[in-house]
This record gives C-alpha cells, sequence and structure tokens, in this order.
C-alpha cells in the first residue's frame, strides 16, 4: 500500500481511504469538553493542591501528568484557530448587539485577527471584544450597555462583564435583573446595578464610577459600600483615592445619547415620552399645571424619532403640540405655551 499523503483523493487505494477516515477526529461536543476540564481539574488538585498527601516519589510524574492532559486537550481538536474551544455556539448568550458607529466592534481570537460584529450578533460567555465605534449592547435579562468607542471588554458570565479599557454605561431599569444582579468589573472591584444608571471607565489602570440612577453596591480592595446617584468616585492602585458630587445632567454623559435605545412613539401617550426623555439625560420630569397634566395623558402621539438623540426628539414632539419644556436645574419642566412667554 502506497504511503505517498500528498497523492489526491481520487488516486488513493480503498485501504488509504479506510486509514485517512479513521484518523480524522471530529470535535467534541461541548459537554465532553466540560468532562474533560473536570476530570484536568480533579485530577490537579489530587497532584497539587494538596503537596502533603503526595508521596515523594510520584512528585515525578505531575509534568508527565500536566503535559499529558494538555496534550489530551489539544489533540482531540478542541482547540481551534480562532482561540475558541469547541463548538462556535460554546458560551451562555449574553447580549446582542443593537448598533454601532462604524467601524464597529470586534470579537478578539487568540490566534487571528478577530471577527467583525454585525447587528443583531449575539455576544456570548468566554468571549473578548473591542469597541472601535460606540456600540449599544442590549442585555440578554434586560436593560442594556452602552460602550465607547477605544474601550476593550470580556464577557465573563451572562450577566457578568469586565471593562479591560475605556468606558461603559450600565442601563438596568428598576425591576429588570431581579433574580441576578448584573455585575461590571475593573481591577479596582465589582460593581453591582440597583436599578441602576451608571458609567465605568478604566484609563491607565485607574477606575472611575459615576452613579447617574438607582444605587451602585461596591466591593473593593477597602471593602464593601453603597454608591448614591449623583457621585463619583476614583479608585487608583486598587484603593479609593476620591469621592465627589456629580451632576446627573453634566456633560460627561452626554456621550451616551448617542447610542440611546429608540422609543417608538407611535400611538403612545405624550407623558411616556416625556418620562423616557426625562430619564435618559438624568432629569425629574415636573408638569407644572393641571392643563400640562391632562395634555400629557391624553395626546396620543404618531411617527418616528427613531436615529434622533432624546433631546431631539423632545424638540421635535414637542413643536407639534401647545405645551412648551424648559430645563431648569436637574429638570424638564412641561407647561402650556403662553403668547408672552418665549420657547425655551
Amino acid at each position: 500500500m502506497s504511503t505517498n499523503w500528498g497523492d489526491a483523493p481520487g488516486n488513493e487505494t480503498e485501504d488509504e481511504r479506510t486509514l485517512r477516515a479513521g484518523l480524522q477526529v471530529r470535535p467534541l461536543s461541548p459537554e465532553a469538553m466540560a468532562r474533560i476540564r473536570a476530570a484536568v481539574e480533579v485530577e490537579w488538585r489530587a497532584k497539587v493542591a494538596s503537596p502533603t498527601n503526595v508521596q515523594p516519589r510520584s512528585r515525578r510524574w505531575l509534568p508527565h501528568a500536566a503535559a499529558a492532559s494538555l496534550f489530551a486537550l489539544v489533540a482531540v481538536g478542541g482547540l481551534v484557530l480562532t482561540g475558541r474551544i469547541g463548538h462556535p455556539d460554546l458560551g451562555e448568550v449574553s447580549a446582542h448587539l443593537v448598533r454601532f458607529e462604524a467601524p464597529g466592534i470586534i470579537e478578539l481570537h487568540l490566534l487571528s485577527s478577530g471577527s467583525r460584529l454585525a447587528e443583531g450578533a449575539v455576544l456570548r460567555s468566554g468571549r473578548t471584544y473591542r469597541v472601535s465605534g460606540q456600540s449599544l449592547i442590549d442585555l440578554e435579562d434586560g436593560g442594556n450597555i452602552r460602550v465607547a468607542s477605544g474601550s476593550e471588554f470580556e464577557i465573563l458570565a451572562k450577566d457578568d462583564v469586565r471593562l479591560k479599557s475605556g468606558e461603559l454605561y450600565v442601563d438596568i431599569p428598576p425591576g429588570m435583573h431581579a433574580n441576578r444582579a448584573f455585575i461590571a468589573r475593573t481591577a479596582a472591584g465589582e460593581f453591582r446595578h440597583v436599578g441602576t444608571q451608571f458609567a465605568l471607565a478604566v484609563t491607565q489602570g485607574e477606575t472611575r464610577l459615576r452613579v447617574r440612577e438607582g444605587m451602585v453596591r461596591m466591593l473593593a480592595a477597602d471593602g464593601e459600600s453603597t454608591v448614591k446617584a449623583g457621585t463619583e468616585v476614583m479608585f487608583a492602585h486598587g484603593a479609593k483615592a476620591a469621592e465627589r458630587p456629580v451632576a446627573t445632567t453634566d456633560k460627561e454623559w452626554e456621550w451616551t445619547a448617542k447610542t440611546t435605545p429608540d422609543f417608538d412613539i407611535e400611538n403612545r401617550p405624550l407623558g411616556e415620552f416625556l418620562a423616557w426623555v426625562a430619564r435618559e439625560s438624568g432629569r425629574e420630569l415636573v408638569l407644572a399645571d393641571d392643563q400640562a397634566r391632562q395634555q400629557a395623558a391624553t395626546i396620543r402621539m404618531h411617527g418616528s424619532v427613531h436615529g434622533l438623540t432624546p433631546m431631539q426628539a423632545l424638540s421635535a414632539v414637542m413643536a407639534t403640540t401647545e405645551l412648551r419644556y424648559d430645563l431648569p436645574d436637574k429638570q424638564l419642566r412641561i407647561s402650556i405655551a403662553r403668547e408672552t412667554a418665549p420657547h425655551r
């Protein structure tokens, strides 16, 4: 039998085809990979984690056991060139990419340049992503995160994200993620939402937390604490370095408006739209009089404001009503327009 493996498949003998087919290895299923990892971990703990239980003579086998375990994982075809283990769908569904600014978001791979994601793409645990254009990502259990351009983050689990660099904005309205907290991590610690809007940034190894709505439970090197809305906390070298008040309407929040989730106004009450604008702009909605309250409750809107920032949408919608709006300190104030009163 010829053993020239360079021959074209069509020139192979029957024996060669049988041998070639026998040498082909099918990728393991996620369940099989999990069993292998578990077995390796048990073996490692038995041999290494408890050295007092290991006889000196048996230690000579540890390098061989480790090498054999690694060889088994590689030889079965579980490690692929993209850097992902097993099936490309392996990993828990964590979020979906809603939209982005060019050039978009890339899923990083271990041994290749990565793959650019399209709108609607699924983001899974165990993956790392680099954001080259500001992006809006819907979380699987509700809420969203908005990621600034130049950021890099890793999804550790369904509701667990590690920010490596850049900035992300977490928006989880009250009542969502009630059974499972969303966690954002940096080198400074972990940050859990409590009906929250907050921004987390990592720059040159330092972490900055800003809370806009609700609260954030923070677990850092110096212990656990709760950070309330209107507070900024800075961390350096893993410890809290400074804390100060921050306005929920400051310009530092404006970048998030570029990737605000769209609000569908068609046949919706005006009051619901005004409440959305107020929350997205960090303001309190104030209906100044009975007429304003009545119109906010009875007016039904039509059309679309998709693609507009909350403030652009507010201007467009209010132009079709007899109402006016003002933006005093931390408020969105709605009242009846008067001929003698200038609009805004």
